[in-house]
């Protein structure tokens, strides 16, 4: 017995030709699919509340007043360059801390440049919007009086300084 010429072969004859050349692409597919690209990330604590809690000399809700840049520059994440910012806040309930701050000054930054809002893995930085807004904050209080966040700077929307959704004041 000798072999079939390809061109004599019947169509029941190559299916199974057909069925592992299948199996054959489809596993191609999915390995190459599953090739991880580069990974690009940064590690960050990951903080409780408990943990902020403890941390934290004022742990607040309040409303921002005002909000204005300082001469502060200075760079995040080795290479981000941001501006220092001073947010007056009015306190609505004190959770921890001297029960009578009525305002507080929270010590922030944020990007110099609108163009690094896109970077991968780069700074959550507190953004305060034009509309009023309600926060709940885990704060230290700095040397000069004002608070900052217990988290430190680099992440604090993330994880100390949260925005609130609500009517509430």
């Amino acid at each position: 017995m000798g072999s079939i010429p390809l061109g004599q072969m019947s169509p029941l004859m190559l299916q199974p030709i057909h069925t592992d050349l299948r199996a054959r692409l489809v596993l191609l597919l999915l390995l190459t699919c599953s090739i991880p690209g580069p990974i690009v990330a940064r590690l960050t604590y990951a903080w409780t509340y408990q943990e902020m809690f403890e941390r934290a000399d004022l742990v607040v809700i309040a409303g921002v007043v005002s909000s204005k840049d300082t001469e502060e520059r200075r760079t995040l994440l080795d290479d981000i360059r941001v501006i220092g910012v001073t947010t007056e806040f009015k306190s609505y309930l004190v959770l921890k801390g001297d029960k009578n701050v009525a305002t507080f000054r929270l010590h922030h930054y944020r990007l110099q440049s609108e163009a690094d809002e896109n970077i991968v893995n780069g700074p959550d930085l507190v953004r305060i919007p034009k509309h009023p807004a309600t926060f709940l904050l885990f704060l230290s209080k700095e040397p000069d009086g004002r608070y900052a966040p217990v988290t430190g700077q680099t992440d604090p929307a993330g994880l100390s300084v949260l925005e609130l959704r609500g009517w509430a004041e």
